[in-house]
């Protein structure tokens, strides 16, 4: 296979995901065409997504429906439930948030809706009819958990569902035959890149951090400080090898992928290495082998720095084999071996203000988030006051922000870095310093403030928000999330 052919591949496979995702949502609104009634006016498509993938596969819907009639796509927040009332067709799609709370960009609207049917027993939403589509991942307890909330708060408001909730599981992606992977590649700009350079930054082991650079094997894709990197990981070498001796399979076999004539060590590259035992054809069994589930990374740097870089935490199975994603990127991702990825757009977490104070907030590899929004003032030449308080184990084997940041730290005058160690003496968490802190923390977010949050939700992300709501209180939390003031880049 030439190299040309490997890079195809790369983005075929990456593309797999959007058009499974994509065919789904498809499929289903066709068949409900065909039922109802077909009524003039704009179809709504409105969206509820923490991250952005929501908001892709809602643009992805409405090109698709546009052909039929006009349609207006619309953060669910932005959707004043009078407009709704007039509507007669409407699709939702949303994500859960945490533990099942709604994205930030549907908050707002969710508890409006609720709060509506509490005062009211008219059926507001009466000439409405709709579906939600909910995503999420299974491998969590809270699976599209807002997205049955949504569900029935659109039904007890009188709104009539053509079918039922839709749940699109991300742990369970396939791949598609046919064309239906081209039909999704407009709206998923999926491209290939290699991996130039992994960087340990701590000494701890078991828990290493290390710094990955990217280079993309096209024209450098736009992104902005906030976005996320999904990437189609790869399985080990070795482990490719220690499947094809199992099963007595020669690795330079040829089959056909899509009409492309491949290794079948580069088929098994992407795929879940399940057991071939009592498989009739082997070939096709193959094929059908679930691809590797996505992995998704909060970008480190931005565009003029001429190459994208992620902040990966090694994760470990069991058994003590690195984990799907962070193995590869940090151990075996080669510059030969191309990989595919997507940048996916996640505007909840741009900050385009860049005259205002910026609280940052991270711990462990949520500090690739923070590092973005630093160098994105930093090429900016912002002068706007930094406070950075950043969390991790152990001060003498955890000291990264010297070699994440330290060359930019005299571009900023007003920079303030406090960084909190659990093992330290005293132990203390990032919520602890914020605790401490809480009335210059009331005087920065009084001032204008954009806070941005990046890491891990359970744990930091929760105890973080639980530490703005006991300093900020619960209400004046919300208003900054309205206002788009409060960032939460957690996952």
């Amino acid at each position: 296979m030439t190299d040309n052919q490997r890079l195809w591949l790369a983005i075929a496979l990456c593309l797999a995901y959007c058009a499974w995702v994509g065919f789904i949502i498809v499929s289903h609104y066709a068949r409900q065409r065909e039922r109802r009634h077909v009524t003039t006016g704009a179809f709504i498509v409105a969206y509820a997504s923490q991250t952005g993938t929501a908001k892709q596969l809602a643009e992805y819907q409405a090109e698709l429906l546009e052909s039929d009639r006009p349609v207006k796509v619309i953060a669910l927040n932005d959707l004043a439930i009078d407009t709704l009332r007039k509507a007669n067709d409407a699709l939702f799609v949303v994500s859960t948030y945490g533990d099942g709370e709604p994205p930030d960009n549907g908050r707002r609207f969710y508890r409006a809706l609720q709060q509506h049917n509490k005062q009211h027993n008219t059926a507001l939403l009466q000439s409405l009819s709709y579906q939600v589509i909910a995503l999420g991942d299974s491998q969590y307890p809270a699976f599209c958990a807002f997205g049955e909330l949504l569900d029935v708060a659109l039904q007890q408001s009188g709104a009539t569902a053509i079918a039922e909730l839709e749940k699109i599981d991300r742990a369970q992606s396939q791949p598609l035959p046919g064309d239906a992977s081209q039909s999704a590649e407009s709206s998923f700009k999926a491209s290939t890149w290699r991996v130039t350079e992994q960087q340990q930054l701590n000494s701890a082991d078991g828990r290493e951090l290390f710094m990955v650079t990217l280079d993309a094997e096209q024209a450098l894709p736009a992104w902005q400080a906030g976005d996320i990197l999904d990437i189609q990981p790869h399985n080990a070498n070795t482990a490719i090898a220690e499947w094809l001796n199992k099963h007595e399979l020669n690795p330079d076999t040829v089959i056909a992928v899509e009409g492309t004539p491949t290794p079948l060590k580069l088929v098994l590259q992407t795929r879940q290495l399940t057991d071939l035992a009592g498989a009739g054809n082997k070939e096709q069994h193959i094929l059908n082998m679930p691809l590797l589930p996505l992995r998704s990374y909060s970008i480190a740097s931005v565009p003029e720095e001429g190459q994208l870089k992620l902040m990966v935490r090694k994760q470990y199975h069991p058994d003590g084999t690195p984990g799907i994603g962070s193995g590869w990127l940090t151990t075996y991702a080669g510059s030969e071996e191309p990989f595919c990825a997507n940048v996916k757009d996640n505007p909840l977490c741009h900050i385009a203000q860049l005259d205002v104070p910026l609280v940052l907030i991270g711990a462990g590899s949520g500090l690739a988030g923070i590092r973005a929004q630093l160098a994105k003032r930093y090429y900016a030449n912002s002068d706007a006051d930094i406070w950075l308080i950043y969390g991790e184990q152990s001060p003498q084997l955890d000291n990264v922000i010297p070699a994440a940041i330290e060359a930019w730290q005299m571009g900023f005058a007003g920079l303030k870095i406090q960084q909190a160690y659990s093992r330290g003496e005293p132990g203390q968490y990032v919520q602890d310093v914020m605790v401490a802190a809480a009335d210059e923390l009331q005087n920065i977010i009084a001032r204008g403030a954009h806070i941005y949050v990046c890491g891990s939700h359970q744990g930091m992300g929760q105890a973080v928000h639980q530490a703005f709501t006991d300093i900020l209180g619960e209400d004046a939390l919300m208003q900054l999330i309205d206002e788009q003031r409060y960032h939460r880049d957690t996952y």
